[in-house]
């Protein structure tokens, strides 16, 4: 049988082994595709030439007994040892097809070899080539759409059209610009969106190897009728497909131009700004700095050399001085900070369940423990709403900032007004003084770092205070009001959101307010965007008692004359 299939089947090469898998017999060519050809012996075990058929015995014992017709391994690789045609080292692929025949004496396996290289060679080229192929559509899908989000995302305006005017291509931008949506340009001729006849015509001198027009000004025609200049840039091209001459038009709207032109102004004007708060910085630092500085080298060369001569009483008045400008100097640092936090959107906001009467109590009982009787504190609280949702910390620097403002700005004995009024979702604050105003030039710049009004006179301040007032609420997305008038007094009205705790302890009525006692030593005025004077309640629930105690000490010694 081995021998007739030989005959019959030319391209194979066979192998007979019996029930042990010994070697019966073998055609000539089948030690060509032996791992071992050395072992490849009659009577020795064909898995020591052909070690593919190691654990591959249960399947051949299946096959030799009738319960498999056959088993197939394609493609099986051998380093080329045999074929002289390949060149050294080439790969040689070849099936290995199993199966058994059966004679009068005993059942036989057959293994049928066949020399694949050729045709996996080929094979292999066709899917190197298929391949190559994928990857050149990927590229130029890729090139395509890389070309496509170009245009797509340009800002200026791009149409393409053939040589005798057809728009062919255009991007959003031209969209946008001209009010036509892209498949309404696309197929139009270009004047109906350019209607300069002369510029046209120039077009058709243009070649691929001129020189492009460049920056021509021209008005164009939108969709809805109105005119726009536009600055075109324009070229010649042929397409490499069609072979086909194109022209290349890209336009930049000039409105835009000149947005560009009043913003690079507006940087200009904010840089000279920019300059200007850092000179104000400077000179305020350097001032408020200076004058504690002082204070404190001037106490301590005096107790260094006098303390023994002196009474407790007067070295006593010393160290306070000395404590007094160290809280002015945290203080200002304190108030640095916090505006830089929130200008560089650092500030954090956390807003906590909190009782507004007994906070706005003990906000004014802390300020008019700071100021004595100089000024009185009338404080009404009216609405049904007592709890609230806020930033403590931020609420406590809001109406610090505010009272000790209009404290220290209003004249000896006045009378500041403080309203608290709770209605539904928000509660609106309301301070007002008597004191020397605003200049209406000066409240365009109100909330600005360390600009002060014109009008402060000696009255010590630092111009941080309302800045910090105004981040603070916004961080609640509240609104501020203010009303000034030069000589007459200034009212700040503060509305903020009561959050989700104001929706809780309705039913509270409003309350007439709290009183402090008129003054001794008053101060005139000074302008808003001070607020270095502030109570020690801003220090409640943020923080420690120690802040408190500082800002509390310097409301008790700060000096209200001029």
């Amino acid at each position: 049988m081995p021998s007739r299939l030989k005959l019959l089947a030319p391209d194979y090469e066979y192998l007979t082994l019996d029930h042990e898998l010994l070697v019966q017999d073998l055609s000539d060519g089948v030690p060509n595709f032996a791992e071992s050809p050395q072992d490849l012996k009659l009577g020795e075990d064909v898995r020591l030439a052909f070690p593919e058929l190691v654990g591959m015995e249960g399947i051949m014992m299946d096959i030799l007994a009738g319960r498999q017709i056959s088993f197939q391994l394609a493609g099986i690789v051998r380093a080329d040892q045999h074929h002289t045609d390949q060149a050294p080292d080439s790969p040689f692929y070849f099936d290995l097809h199993i199966c058994h025949h059966q004679d009068e004496n005993e059942n036989y396996l057959i293994l049928l070899f066949k020399d694949v290289t050729e045709w996996m060679m080929l094979q292999q080229k066709l899917i190197q080539k298929s391949n190559e192929t994928n990857l050149l559509l990927s590229a130029l899908t890729h090139s395509k759409n890389y070309i496509d989000k170009i245009i797509s995302s340009m800002a200026d305006a791009l149409l393409v059209t053939t040589a005798s005017g057809d728009i062919k291509t255009a991007n959003r931008a031209a969209q946008t610009l001209f009010g036509y949506k892209i498949d309404e340009l696309v197929g139009q001729p270009i004047t109906k969106i350019i209607k300069n006849q002369e510029f046209l015509n120039n077009l058709n001198h243009l070649s691929p190897d001129s020189s492009t027009f460049q920056d021509i000004e021209l008005n164009c025609l939108t969709k809805q009728g109105e005119t726009v200049a536009v600055a075109f840039s324009c070229s010649a091209l042929i397409t490499d497909l069609e072979g086909s001459l194109n022209f290349v038009y890209v336009g930049r709207d000039l409105t835009q131009r000149k947005l560009l032109e009043a913003e690079m102004l507006q940087a200009l004007e904010r840089e000279k700004e920019l300059t200007e708060l850092k000179s104000r910085f400077i000179s305020m630092t350097s001032h408020e700095f200076r004058v504690p500085l002082t204070a404190v080298y001037s106490s301590t060369e005096l107790l260094e050399q006098y303390s023994h001569n002196w009474a407790e009483e007067k070295k006593l008045k010393h160290f306070n001085r000395i404590k007094d400008s160290v809280n002015r100097m945290t203080t200002l640092l304190d108030d640095v900070l916090i505006v830089n936090k929130a200008e560089s959107g650092k500030l954090e906001f956390n807003p906590q369940p909190l009782n507004l009467n007994q906070l706005c109590q003990d906000l004014v009982e802390d300020i008019e423990l700071g100021i004595g009787k100089q000024h009185e504190i009338s404080w009404i609280n009216s609405g049904r709403a007592s709890k609230a949702c806020m930033d403590e910390k931020l609420l406590r620097h809001i109406l610090t900032n505010l009272l000790t403002n209009a404290v220290k700005y209003s004249p000896l004995g006045s009378t500041v007004q403080f309203n608290c009024h709770c209605r539904e979702q928000e509660v609106i604050f309301e301070i007002k003084d008597q004191g020397i105003g605003i200049p209406p030039e000066d409240q365009k710049r109100l909330f600005e770092s360390f600009h002060r009004a014109k009008n402060v006179g000696n009255i010590q301040g630092t111009g941080l205070g309302l800045s910090i007032v105004k981040k603070s609420v916004d961080l609640h997305g509240g609104k501020l009001a203010v009303h000034s008038e030069v000589g007459v007094g200034t009212t700040f009205k503060v509305t903020l959101p009561l959050g989700d705790g104001g929706a809780e302890g309705a039913g509270e009525a409003g309350g007439a307010g709290e009183a402090a006692g008129a003054g001794e030593a008053g101060g005139a005025g000074g302008a808003r965007g001070a607020g270095e004077a502030r109570g020690a309640g801003e220090a409640r629930g943020a923080g420690g008692a120690g802040g408190e105690k500082n800002k509390l000490e310097l409301l008790r010694n700060t000096d209200y004359t001029d």
